[in-house]
């Protein structure tokens, strides 16, 4: 244990150890911070606004505003301006006041030495620093944002930009200019009802008293400012009597809180490693009133019309009632391409089916950025599938895509549709794979060791509190940001993401009833199953065909990868040594599961012996693993000598060629070997399973749990090796439909894969023809005149020409449409520079050129440049070069990969900031929503078309390179393009500069 760590023998010791939020400090003081831009080197303040209250009860107040823009350039000091409107501030009064700089002592005298509660502690800490010229300055901080991460983790956590707007009544905030427009008032209301929402829950408060308490005692001694950020927040917690008398006058929340809810929490008599015993799970109570609910037939029979009552409300929602919602009449906010594509969704789920000339009917669209096309979808689905009593699907490209159009579209549909007429029994969910969810069952297995860091106990309890407020379990709604700022953010993100990989559920894990009534994936499967309408993502709903039969594909240019990735294996070699560390021999101070099973168990029992037995497989398989390293490694170095005398063209093969000749020998034994020994270890863990009754101590059941997830990813990585290398009755079997090799990675790793060859095949031929009402939607469906490069592309030509001596299935039936551009393009200007270098003949001065480009155009335009590139190693290259170029002449720049930052956040940020400039990769050229000002200048930096490799060459070969070029390269390359594009223009009134620099 590191000498830095505070030694707690017993939990019960805890409860002597003094914690500084016991006793209440003077009343705190909020603060809130108005400015241009979160970015204190480029914009400047405009309001400095703190409320304290004196020893008499009294409130004071501090309210001044500065001038933003001294000493700035003409062009910079325009730019800013702009933003002054978000506040329903003048720009032209602001010029007599004085800068920032010069009112910063005064507010700092203002706010004493007490505890500071702000919006945003990150961001309020970035601007003190900048006012007061002090990087190094302390302040007492506490952030409503982190305090609802620390008491309210989830949906609410994640939601930093509009917390305050969700935690305030609607009058207050309609009274506010901007979201980030707050007042010390509504800082105290927001904090107010946080903490309501925190005491609603049964057994919250004692967990956080007890985690949190454990948290500190062990941050104390290891990051003293963590802790003392903690501190300050729970001592908020603990004594609200010292900050929640109104500074308004008046409380419209209610009655004042309690104190001491932290103590009263540790009278609970509680041992740590037990604290999920003092929770159920919210998510457990929602699911009970679903099950109360009929399942709906994903697949119903007979003929389903749309109804003509349903197409006359359809038309009813889309020329009245949405227009109504937007706020805007019905003769100026009616959308006919909209409106169309609603009814061409509904022609096609009310087509008759009794029909035997065709099988599954499907919808080819073409909706434009800014058609509405969620919409356009949602309610015709909504209004077919609750008049038949069926179950339909809405399948997006990522995760994030399937949250934005259930937090963002689907409230709107659903409106609409009442206002309509419709019942209040319209139920839409949404539908992750197994381990986006939380496990509970698992949940009590996997409380920190008594003497583990602090930031072991600051992830667990954080979770267990996660899992007392969220409705859903889905883990993507607990924040990966640090709740409170660590001195080594390493240690928390190790905490968090090993949390997060033990607690997830797994397929089987749960197998009782009991387990299943509080595990999160099966709540959402139950939802699912009840729900007119499930938002799920493409992976999901192609590898599980049987769930719906009647599917809408938004974005669905990413079928095709999609269908790669699902039916395809890949496993690296460093994987594989991954796996077996986690079974036994693992590095670090968490060793593997046989080895806590070792631990645990009855020396000379059945059990003990079953985990030595496994223990010595684990140790050949490691052995077999290093000696098929070896192998690979060989076979690598063969390959690079086999391609010198070749074609690009004709390398495709080489794993093929080298397997089947006699230098292929020693490989082929490697492989069985590790295939084997791997098959012993799984053996031997499902020995163990039936001796676990066995294991002794209150640590036996997060054994049992670590042993499941090991053996879980035992049978996954034996299925990739045994596709990789296929043998069957003992001769090597390599199909003709799959793509075989061991790739060479950036990093120097190795994935040994075994890749689908033709993913639109697989999709026309096996999967589309097991469904019933297929509707594809995007913006990328029209391409060079027509909609053949899509049907390609996504297969929709081998389902509706089935080869009546290969495929057993009707035809499917093919519809299109095309909706008009919503946007005037005339607004964007095309440049395509002559004097480039080749992209791909001299690549660094091409990446040279784009690094001069962007410099030069964003200095000049004060930022609003999003940069576009195709390979991530070049924006992390660009982006390090270019670092210190803008910050020099304080211009936001960000690009993908930088350290500290996820794409989402970079999203955020440059959304949030006008005059700034952004690099990144796929995620922005699919997605990505930068309307307004904030983005007028897109650069893309390539052309996307792929490099051809050797799996490119080997698709070549299956379809020969004109039929290849034509159904997969073309089509993939223009529909990355247009949608590159696309991101310039998000409403009517964008305007801009597309830069191709290829």
């Amino acid at each position: 244990m590191p000498s830095n760590r505070t030694p707690i023998d017993s939990p019960l010791a805890t409860r002597a150890v003094e914690v500084p939020w016991t006793t209440p400090s003077a009343a705190p003081v909020f603060a809130c911070l108005w400015a241009t831009g979160p970015d204190p080197t480029t914009d400047g303040v405009l309001r400095l606004m703190a409320v304290r209250q004196s020893a008499d009860g009294a409130w004071e107040h501090f309210d001044r505003y500065a001038d933003p823009f001294p000493n700035r350039s003409a062009d910079l000091a325009a730019a800013s301006r702009r933003t002054t409107a978000e506040f329903g501030v003048n720009s032209e009064d602001l010029d007599s006041q004085p800068p920032g700089h010069d009112l910063w002592p005064e507010l700092r005298e203002f706010l004493g030495d007490s505890i500071i509660i702000v919006p945003d502690r990150a961001e309020f800490a970035a601007w003190a620093a900048h006012l007061a010229a002090s990087p190094n300055l302390s302040l007492p901080l506490v952030g409503l944002a982190e305090t609802a991460a620390l008491l309210l983790p989830g949906r609410l956590a994640t939601r930093r930009g509009d917390l305050a707007h969700d935690l305030l009544p609607a009058d207050i905030t309609a009274e506010r200019a901007s979201p980030r427009a707050l007042h010390p008032a509504d800082l105290q209301l927001g904090l107010t009802e946080l903490l309501r929402r925190f005491h609603a829950g049964e057994g919250t408060a004692a967990v956080a008293a007890h985690g949190y308490r454990r948290a500190w005692l062990q941050l104390a001694a290891s990051d003293p400012d963590a802790a003392a950020t903690l501190a300050h927040t729970l001592r908020l917690v603990e004594h609200p009597s010292s900050w929640a008398g109104s500074v308004t006058g008046s409380l419209p929340l209610g009655e004042l809180l309690e104190d001491g809810t932290l103590a009263r929490g540790l009278e609970i008599s509680a041992d740590e490693g037990e604290l999920s015993w003092l929770l159920e799970p919210r998510w457990a109570a929602e699911v009970e009133s679903w099950k109360k609910l009929p399942k709906l037939s994903h697949k119903p029979e007979g003929r389903l019309p749309f109804d003509a009552e349903d197409l006359k409300l359809l038309d009813d929602i889309f020329e009245v009632h949405l227009p109504k919602i937007f706020g805007v009449p019905p003769e100026i906010g009616h959308r006919p391409a909209q409106h169309t594509v609603a009814q061409e969704t509904a022609a096609v789920l009310g087509r008759d089916r009794d029909s035997k000339r065709s099988g599954v009917e499907i919808l080819l669209v073409h909706a434009p950025t800014g058609t509405g096309k969620t919409l356009a979808y949602l309610i015709p689905l909504l209004l077919w599938s609750t008049r038949h009593g069926a179950r339909t699907c809405v399948a997006t490209y990522t995760r994030t895509l399937q949250e934005q159009a259930f937090d963002s579209d689907v409230p709107r549909a659903l409106q609409a549709l009442r206002r309509a007429g419709l019942s209040d029994d319209l139920r839409v969910s949404i539908l992750k794979g197994r381990e986006n969810y939380a496990c509970w069952r698992s949940t009590s297995m996997q409380s920190p060791d008594p003497d583990a860091a602090g930031e072991d106990w600051l992830a667990w309890t954080r979770y267990l509190l996660f899992c007392a407020a969220d409705t859903e379990g889905d883990l993507d709604r607990l924040p990966e940001t640090a709740p409170i700022p660590f001195a080594d953010t390493r240690s928390w993100r190790n905490a968090d993401s090993g949390l997060r990989r033990r607690v997830r559920a797994r397929s089987g894990c749960c197998r009782h009833e009991t387990d299943r009534r509080t595990c999160a994936a099966h709540g959402a499967r139950v939802r699912a199953e009840r729900s007119h309408v499930v938002i799920t993502n493409q992976a999901y709903a192609l590898t599980n065909q049987e769930f719906a039969h009647h599917i809408v594909f938004d974005e669905c240019e990413h079928l095709h990868d999609q269908a790669d990735s699902v039916f395809s294996h890949g496993v690296t070699l460093r994987e594989l040594g991954a796996v077996l560390g986690r079974v036994s021999g693992g590095s670090g101070r968490r060793r593997g599961a046989l080895d806590a099973a070792l631990k645990v168990a009855h020396v000379g029992g059945d059990a003990y012996a079953s985990a030595e037995e496994g223990v010595r497989a684990t140790e050949s398989a490691r052995a077999a693993l290093d000696l098929l390293y070896g192998e690979v490694t060989r076979f690598v170095a063969w390959k690079k000598e086999a391609s010198r005398g070749r074609e690009d063209r004709d390398t495709h093969s080489l794993m093929r060629e080298f397997v089947l000749s006699e230098e292929g020998h020693d490989l082929i034994e490697a492989r069985k070997s590790l295939a084997d020994h791997l098959s012993e270890v799984e053996q031997s863990l499902s020995a163990l399973s039936e001796h676990l009754d066995e294991l002794k101590g209150r640590r036996s059941a997060k054994v049992r749990r670590r042993l499941d997830l090991a053996r879980t990813d035992l049978v996954e990585i034996i299925s990739h090796i045994s596709a990789w290398i296929p043998i069957s009755e003992g001769r090597i079997s390599f199909s003709t439909s799959r793509y075989y090799d061991a790739e060479e990675l950036p990093s120097g790793d190795v994935e040994l894969v075994a890749r689908i060859l033709l993913p639109n095949e697989v999709l026309g031929q096996e999967y589309y023809p097991n469904l019933k009402t297929a509707i594809f939607v995007s913006a990328t469906t029209w391409l060079k005149g027509g909609f053949e490069s899509a049907r390609y592309y996504l297969g929709i030509d081998y389902a509706e020409l089935p080869r009546p001596e290969v495929e057993d299935f009707l035809p499917a039936r093919v519809t299109t449409f095309r909706s008009p551009e919503a946007f005037d393009y005339s607004r964007v200007i095309v440049t395509a520079p002559k004097d480039l270098p080749h992209p791909s003949r001299n690549t660094a001065a091409h990446l040279a050129h784009i690094r001069r480009y962007t410099a030069y155009l964003a200095e000049r335009t004060r930022g609003r440049v999003l940069v576009l590139f195709t390979n991530s190693e070049h924006v992390r290259q660009v982006g390090a070069e270019l670092e210190g170029f803008f910050r020099a002449r304080s211009i936001p720049f960000w690009y993908q990969g930088m350290e500290g930052a996820s794409k989402e956040e970079l999203s955020e940020l440059f959304r949030r900031t006008t005059d700034s400039v952004l690099l990144g990769v796929d995620t922005f050229w699919y997605g990505a929503d930068f309307p307004g000002p904030t983005l007028e200048h897109l650069i893309i930096t390539k052309l996307p078309f792929g490099v051809p490799d050797r799996y490119h060459h080997a698709q070549c070969a299956a379809l020969s390179k004109g039929e290849h070029w034509k159904k997969i390269y073309m089509p993939r390359a223009l529909a990355k393009f247009r949608q590159g594009f696309g991101r310039l223009m998000r409403r009517e009134s964008d305007k801009g500069v597309v830069h191709i620099l290829d």
